[in-house]
């Protein structure tokens, strides 16, 4: 059987007193040390956690902010059609006014020349006339009768002419 004796009782002794030093100086330590890791990891993996929810939020927002941007620009677009419709109907129908005032002032200065023309071919017509009186009359004719010719001449040629 087991002898007891003195050696075995000091070895036990021994082995608790080395058991509770160890206890005191390493593993409470070391339990420290392992506690403050944890902490520092669970703490660097709730940051990472939430640097990825950050970037998530973020990535979402300029997904967002990009899809607004393309509506942006197509509705710019659009109203920049719009506003370059509307320009070139004014440049067009502002063109159409000026051609047509053109037109009429063009046919207001035809108008107003024919008349000159006309005007000056029966004064011309009627200083021939007169000259060919005189020539088969043979003499001159006073001046106030020659003016009173003249006009007769050139109310009978617009009234015929009306």
């Amino acid at each position: 059987m087991l002898k007891f004796d003195f050696n075995l009782l000091w070895t036990i002794v021994n082995l608790i007193i080395f058991f509770l030093l160890m206890r005191l100086f390493l593993l409470k330590p070391i339990k420290k040390v392992l506690a403050s890791r944890k902490e520092l990891i669970d703490g660097q993996l709730k940051q990472a956690e939430d640097t990825v929810k950050q970037a998530d939020e973020k990535l979402a927002d300029y997904e967002a902010k990009i899809s607004n941007a393309d509506e942006e620009a197509k509705s710019i677009i659009g109203d920049a059609r719009d506003k370059a419709k509307v320009e070139y109907n004014k440049i067009v129908d502002k063109a159409s006014d000026d051609v047509a005032k053109m037109k009429a002032d063009a046919q207001k200065k035809i108008a107003r020349d024919s008349e000159n023309a006309r005007t000056a071919v029966k004064e011309e017509i009627a200083k021939l006339a007169i000259e060919t009186a005189e020539k088969v009359v043979g003499e001159t004719v006073s001046a106030e009768t020659d003016s009173k010719i003249y006009d007769e001449f050139l109310n009978e040629g617009s009234e015929q002419n009306d």
